[in-house]
């Protein structure tokens, strides 16, 4: 998530704070927002010419109660397959020499941040992207490391491109969002850190795979290195991708407006039913940190109805997108909540940015910082080839052609509707897995959906008939 949400939330040595406060302090912190700077705004025309993706159908997508709870909760303890004991893992901090100048606010960024297990022997090497808004080192994450690491691999994840570490870090542009140049940008940056792996590590061939949006960067970096043959990486896995990464999150943002609210009383009033659960996970540990996990878990033990559950599903969306309007706004200077002008510096207060974009959905993002910005800098595009480029059809011809390609998905995933599923299938054929539960994301970890990630990587998947 983002730099506040980072930080740990310690108890003090004097009096205890109460749980009201603790909680709000907890809901601020997830809610705060981050990121950076400069090249000039649209004009008030330009701006007006721009209109935000079209969205179509339910806010949930193919969702009903049970993947939206499956969504929440993920994979029942129950159901996870065997994991190894230890995975060995050590954290690598790395600059990007083509990196934006870092504005001073994102000081606490100005590295990289991966997470590498090695296999003591020659091993292939499976690079994990994370999904949107997630660093290098997710709950998710951690569960595809420690599968693949016992299955024999070299595991390195990374965050996502939309992540703001990897904004600050690793972007060439600073406005995340776009397939392709999130792609080349992960790309370069997987080469330099491949680069200067220990000597002692040996590769023996490499795969890349991610989850949610993850899954479309892992996607596009294989079209990427097909023609450039810099990592020769030979299959890629989409886990729960979206088809049209605009219309995924649209939908998500028509859910929060549905089931949250447009302005702040929708969103305190989520406040009041998740404070007294989050004080609770405060006082159970000396340390929490404050991610997606955090939340969510909170909501898992007061959320009951379609409703809640959709809510918070929706929150969590929205605190991502709020990272990446911070960011691309201060890095593009558009000027939609931050004054290009006077940029905040360290420690000022971003209480009130947080608040602002909280309300700001995404057709906002696109319409006065994603097209602007690329309008400006990407030859002869129009807001029509925008769009267009951020589905997974600009790789179409490869995902149909090329055998190393592959998905696994839910029948009911939230991200999805069905003509986006019936893309998937059709264009992927004998390469997909589709599962008849699991929401977004819940089937992760599960024996099937191990045992098929494992045969798809290792060259052994047999679909079953359809």
């Amino acid at each position: 998530m983002n730099f506040l949400q980072n930080r740990r939330i310690r108890r003090s040595n004097g009096a205890a704070r109460c749980g009201a406060e603790v909680a709000r302090a907890a809901m601020s912190a997830i809610l705060s927002a981050l990121m950076m700077a400069a090249v000039a705004a649209p004009s008030a025309a330009d701006e007006a010419s721009i209109v935000a993706p079209a969205v179509h159908g339910p806010a949930t997508g193919l969702a009903d109660s049970a993947a939206l709870r499956a969504t929440v909760f993920g994979t029942p303890p129950q159901n996870i397959a065997p994991l190894p004991d230890k995975v060995p893992l050590i954290e690598i901090n790395m600059s990007m020499p083509w990196a934006r100048q870092l504005p001073n606010v994102f000081w606490f960024d100005r590295q990289l941040r991966v997470w590498f297990s090695a296999q003591d022997k020659p091993a292939p090497l499976a690079i994990v992207i994370s999904g949107t808004g997630g660093d290098g080192n997710t709950t998710t994450l951690s569960t595809l490391r420690a599968v693949l690491y016992g299955a024999g691999y070299h595991v390195l994840t990374m965050p996502s491109p939309t992540f703001p570490g990897f904004i600050v870090s690793t972007s060439s542009t600073g406005v995340a969002g776009d397939l392709q140049q999130d792609g080349q940008d992960l790309y370069a940056a997987m080469q330099r850190i491949v680069a200067h792996l220990p000597r002692k590590v040996k590769i023996t061939e490499t795969d890349v795979l991610g989850y949610s949006l993850g899954g479309a960067n892992a996607a596009v970096v294989k079209s990427i290195d097909a023609r450039e043959h810099k990592l020769n990486i030979h299959r890629a896995l989409m886990i729960n991708p979206p088809v049209s990464l605009f219309a995924s999150v649209g939908r998500l943002d028509k859910l929060f407006a549905i089931s949250i609210g447009s302005g702040d009383d929708g969103v305190e009033r989520l406040y009041q039913k998740l404070f007294a659960q989050l004080a609770n996970l405060y006082r159970s540990s000396d340390r929490v940190q404050i991610n997606e996990n955090f939340l969510l878990s909170a909501a898992a033990e007061v959320l009951k109805t379609d409703a809640e559950f959709s809510a918070a599903i929706a929150l969590v969306f929205r605190i991502d997108l709020m990272n990446m309007f911070f960011a691309g706004d201060l890095y593009a200077g558009t000027g939609v909540v931050v004054d290009p002008a006077h940029p905040p510096q360290v420690g000022d207060s971003l209480e009130q940015t947080a608040r602002i974009l909280r309300g700001k959905p995404f057709s906002e993002y696109f319409t006065k910082v994603f097209a602007p910005y690329y309008l400006k800098h990407r030859r002869n595009s129009t807001t029509e080839s925008l769009i267009a480029d951020n589905r997974l059809e600009i790789i179409g011809d490869a995902l149909r052609n090329d055998p190393d390609y592959y998905v696994q998905t839910n029948s009911d995933d939230v991200i999805l509707d069905s003509a986006e599923l019936a893309w998937l299938e059709t264009t992927l054929g004998r390469k997909i897995a589709v599962y008849d539960h699991g929401g977004h994301l819940g089937t992760i970890g599960e024996r099937q959906q191990v045992a098929d990630m494992l045969d798809m990587l290792g060259g052994r998947w047999q679909s079953p008939s359809r």
